[in-house]
C-alpha cells in the first residue's frame, strides 16, 4: 500500500460517512426543517451517477462508497417525509 491507497481509502471512509451525523441528529430530534429537499435529491442524483459512472469504469471503490452514501441520503429522505408530516401534526393539535 502506498500514500495514495491510503489516501483514497480516508476520502473513501470520509465520503461515505460524512452524511452519518445528520441521520443521526435526524433520529434523535425527529426534525429534518434545516434540510432541503434540494440538498437530499441532488445527493441521490449525483450518487446514481457516480455509481453509472463506476460501474462503467469497472471500479468497486467508487460504487461502494456511492452505494452507501445512497443509503444514508434515502435514510434522509425518508426522515424528511416522516418527521415532516409528524410535526405538522403536531402544530395541528395545538
Amino acid at each position: 500500500m502506498n500514500i495514495y491507497d491510503l489516501i483514497g481509502g480516508i476520502a473513501v471512509a470520509l465520503s461515505c460517512f460524512n452524511l452519518l451525523p445528520q441521520v443521526l441528529k435526524g433520529f434523535k430530534t425527529k426534525s429534518m426543517k434545516d434540510i432541503s429537499w434540494i440538498f437530499i435529491f441532488m445527493i441521490i442524483t449525483a450518487t446514481i451517477f457516480w455509481f453509472i459512472y463506476g460501474k462503467y469504469k469497472n471500479d468497486w471503490a467508487i460504487m461502494l462508497t456511492n452505494s452507501i452514501i445512497f443509503g444514508f441520503a434515502i435514510i434522509l429522505l425518508i426522515q424528511k417525509i416522516s418527521y415532516g408530516r409528524e410535526n405538522k401534526k403536531v402544530k395541528n393539535n395545538l
